[in-house]
């Protein structure tokens, strides 16, 4: 394995044999010669190749072998066919239940996962209260593990994590159920860790993520790589699969068989696609943006009075849209319900960049200033906000639609919801500020 190198996959391929039901896995089991069931194969041939300090996310649906490749790695599960190689401590935090035993507290489940990777006894000690202070659970860390939250689980799995001198670090998808808060702290410490010179092996379903924290990609599909390259080429063709948005993206992608491909050892990586190096047809300073909602941090409040039922982007012919470029026209949807009678209601948004920052915003105010809404209790009613899209940054953005009653200066908040809607912007040609202003014409005389 050569010395520049942290994680080295080959030829990878694990195979699961699917019986109809659990007696027919238990026939199987207790006679061997019993033939019955079908193979599922979960991963096919995967050759890869992860340097020391680079930083790489795997995307791919649901069942496309992301999860069965991480455990591979971390030795976790055993492949049926090929190698696995990885140099220095590998720590990982894997999907819920994995790692932790659920019947001991947190205080033991910490001092068992590090003493497996290799800390002592007064390693362990030195940094326990670290550990306890940044997963922020307090005195549960008594408590049995089976009696944590899906949050409280990912926190004290990240806080040991980064307290272990790690020279890997294995992410699966588990910071997705942390609150944003914890979400943001996570990827602060994930960039120090970086910057330290660690190698990181992210999964997510969030590509904006993949995107803002590696700045190389795999896709996996059917447990084979579709595509291996620069993140923001590979998730772009990734999400304009899954999404069905050829039209709205501007242009079909090339055609994508589904062979195995891999970058060969020594050579630059670059975006591959049936094994040639290609460049994103669509790049020329666009700003292809993937709508999807709700964000994993909604967050709903407010008195009551009336409650926002459903928030949406459209084209300006009313088609609902789950893609759409930076600069384009489009009209911002919030559907709402009175659930009493309401003299005067305004609805407006809110749009926020990853970093929580108000970008933009607008509301139905001085559109009925003089001649206030009336709304009966039951009845349903929509505001629309056609507008034109600046361009935006690339990163999850986020939009916060909310209905108040009263006046901009005087009123009283009825439903509130934060991360509505998330605009995940693949590409941007803003290079400084938080967004760009569609140019009409540009001349000097």
């Amino acid at each position: 394995m050569p010395s520049d190198l942290a994680i080295s996959v080959a030829g990878i391929g694990k195979t699961y044999r699917v019986h109809k039901s659990e007696g027919a896995k238990l026939a199987s089991q207790l006679w061997p010669q019993w033939v019955g069931g079908t193979d599922y194969p979960a991963l096919v041939g995967v050759d890869l190749e992860i340097r020391r300090g680079e930083a790489v996310g795997i995307v791919g649906r649901n069942g496309s072998g992301k999860s069965t490749l991480l455990q591979i790695i971390c030795g976790l599960v055993v492949p049926t066919t090929g190698t696995v190689r990885c140099r220095g401590r590998v720590a990982a935090i894997l999907e819920l239940g994995a790692g932790f035993d659920p019947d001991f507290t947190g205080r033991e489940n910490v001092k068992l996962s590090a003493a497996v990777l290799g800390l002592t006894d007064d390693q362990i000690a030195a940094r326990f209260d670290a550990i306890v202070a940044y997963s922020g659970i307090g005195d549960f860390i008594d408590r049995p593990v089976r009696e944590y939250s899906s949050g409280m689980y990912a926190r004290l799995a990240f806080a040991l994590s980064i307290h272990v001198d790690a020279d890997v670090l294995v992410i699966d998808e588990i910071l997705s159920v942390g609150d944003a808060a914890f979400q943001r702290r996570c990827l602060r410490s994930l960039k120090a860790f970086q910057a330290a010179g660690g190698t990181l092996l992210f999964v997510s379903h969030d590509p904006a993520s993949v995107q803002a924290q590696c700045e190389r990609a795999v896709w996996l599909d059917r447990g084979q790589v579709r595509a291996d390259g620069p993140s923001d080429a590979v998730c772009a063709f990734y999400l304009e699969e899954i999404q069905g948005s050829e039209a709205e993206f501007g242009g079909a992608a090339p055609d994508m068989p589904r062979e195995p491909v891999a970058r060969r050892h020594g050579e630059p990586w670059q975006l591959l696609l049936a094994g040639e190096p290609v460049v994103d047809p669509r790049w020329s300073g666009a700003n292809p943006i993937v709508i999807r909602g709700p964000g994993s941090g909604r967050l709903d409040h407010g008195e009551g009075g009336a409650t926002i039922e459903a928030v949406s982007i459209h084209d300006t012919d009313g088609a609902p849209l789950t893609a759409v470029q930076g600069g384009a026209e489009a009209e911002l949807r919030i559907a709402c319900k009175a659930n009493r009678d309401l003299r005067s209601p305004i609805v407006g948004y809110i749009l926020r960049n990853e970093r929580g920052e108000n970008i933009c915003g607008d509301n139905t105010y001085l559109r009925y200033r003089e001649q206030p809404l009336r709304v009966a209790a039951g009845d349903r009613f929509v505001a629309r906000f056609l507008l034109q899209l600046p361009y935006l940054a690339t990163g999850a953005h986020t939009i916060a639609p909310s209905v108040i009653e009263g006046t901009q200066h005087d009123h009283i908040h009825l439903h509130w919801i934060e991360n509505a809607l998330v605009l995940d912007v693949l590409a941007s040609p803003v290079g400084l500020g938080a967004v760009g202003v569609p140019m009409l014409d540009v001349s000097c005389d």
